[in-house]
């Protein structure tokens, strides 16, 4: 059986949680933006539920080399 490091699976544990957290945000900004601009415009809910997909799906893009490089970070320091 192979030892367990615990403070390196810690450090790894709130790398991970750093880099979702990241991912989150990136992710919870432009929906809830692109659902009060279509909310705003008046839009039915059919067009109100694909912004707020087309919000979560621009945020992972972009969102994702960003969290990538925070876990990096992270579990380096």
């Amino acid at each position: 059986m192979v030892p367990v490091d615990a403070t390196a699976t810690r450090d790894f544990l709130e790398a991970l949680v750093a880099g979702f957290s990241i991912l989150g945000g990136f992710m919870a900004y432009p929906s809830g933006f692109l659902a009060a601009h279509a909310l705003a415009l008046g839009l039915p809910p059919e067009a109100l539920a694909h912004q707020i997909n087309l919000g979560i799906a621009r945020g992972f893009l972009s969102g994702s080399p960003v969290a990538v490089f925070a876990l990096m970070i992270m579990a380096w320091t």
